[in-house]
């Protein structure tokens, strides 16, 4: 049975993590969209989307995560995805090919650091 879904928000140095956990879906996203819209909103958003403990991810969640990467790009806002690791979620990522439109992470210290330069350039 999947776990039910939560959005878990963090700062860690100046970034806002958000710890997607359950499935993401119809019935979700819209959810996540509004919490990491409002992240938007505040003054020099930098965000993380913690995708680890995703278990699903269907058509609607990924396009919910391509229209958080058009909006971060409109905000100028620097954001990285970490990348699923349950089979199921990470295998629909790999088959339409996500790591090409979305700015994936395979680890969250990785998007952390990256975050930090972005920073500072």
């Amino acid at each position: 049975m999947a776990k039910p879904f939560s959005i878990g928000t963090r700062e860690v140095e100046g970034v806002t993590v958000f710890d997607v956990e359950g499935e993401l879906d119809l019935s979700t996203a819209p959810k996540l969209c509004g919490r990491i819209d409002q992240a938007f909103k505040g003054r020099g958003p930098r965000v993380l989307v913690d995708l680890t403990k995703l278990e699903f991810c269907d058509s609607t969640g990924l396009r919910a995560l391509f229209g958080t990467v058009q909006e971060a790009r409109v905000r100028r806002a620097p954001l990285r995805i970490v990348q699923p690791t349950s089979p199921a979620a990470a295998r629909v990522f790999d088959l339409v090919g996500a790591a090409e439109f979305l700015p994936l992470v395979d680890e969250t210290e990785t998007g952390l650091a990256q975050l930090a330069r972005a920073l500072r350039s």
